[in-house]
């Protein structure tokens, strides 16, 4: 259980970051997700509303989506890939896509998010506070550092895609999914629900995931899924 013991509505990037630099404190978004690894120490919440990260625009053959932007207005958005959109209204009920944003989503990597693993096929790269650009992929391989600030999310546009899920009903969160897309460098494959975050993988490497089990399925059958479903996509696309 968080204490909440401060709050803070910065008014520019830089007064966030600085604060954000400090410990014990966390970005509020959506507020949809609240992960901290502080346990049980009074934390204070650094409010990113006031920030003008919203926005999504078109930049060539990328768009560019402001951290704080929406999973409604991803949904909304004709800018956004069709896979993207799809994902995104598929990640949450719609009393709570006008609430969870797109930098949440990133930042509490679900390893069974696949709007993730759709902004994973469509080589999305994080931009923080500090300027720096990292693939998504390595930023789920290394996981974000304390006081780390995500602006927004860019994607390239462009390219067959296709998904395949599998649920226990239509509606529910999928056990696996794969998504997959082709680019201008070949085919690029995703998968959630077999590990700790979404990932990328081949169909070589998909044989080396070892995915956990739950009450919705086993290891051996949450692998399966990944095998039928990467499967399923490669032959929509080819």
């Amino acid at each position: 259980m968080h204490q909440f013991v401060g709050y803070h509505r910065p008014k520019s990037i830089a007064d966030a970051a600085g604060l954000l630099e400090r410990p014990n404190r966390m970005a509020l978004a959506g507020g949809t997700t609240i992960s901290h690894d502080g346990g049980g120490t009074p934390i204070e919440l650094v409010d990113l509303q006031s920030l003008g990260l919203s926005g999504i625009s078109a930049n060539g053959s990328q768009v560019e989506i402001g951290a704080t932007a929406t999973l409604q207005a991803l949904v909304d958005s004709d800018l956004i890939p069709d896979l993207i959109r799809d994902t995104a209204k598929a990640e949450q009920p719609s009393t709570l896509r006008g609430l969870a944003t797109v930098g949440g989503s990133v930042g509490a990597a679900d390893g069974e998010s696949v709007l993730v693993a759709a902004l994973l096929v469509h080589e999305a790269t994080v931009a923080f506070a500090d300027e720096r650009s990292v693939p998504l992929e390595e930023v789920l391989a290394d996981g974000l550092s304390h006081g780390d600030l995500i602006v927004s999310v860019s994607v390239a546009t462009g390219g067959a895609t296709a998904m395949a899920a599998t649920g226990r009903t239509p509606r529910d969160v999928p056990i696996v999914a794969a998504v997959g897309r082709i680019g201008p460098d070949g085919t690029r494959l995703a998968v959630c629900g077999v590990g700790p975050v979404p990932q990328l993988v081949t169909e070589v490497s998909l044989g080396q995931l070892d995915p956990p089990g739950d009450f919705r399925g086993s290891a051996a059958y949450r692998m399966h899924l990944a095998e039928v479903l990467t499967a399923r996509v490669l032959g929509e696309l080819s």
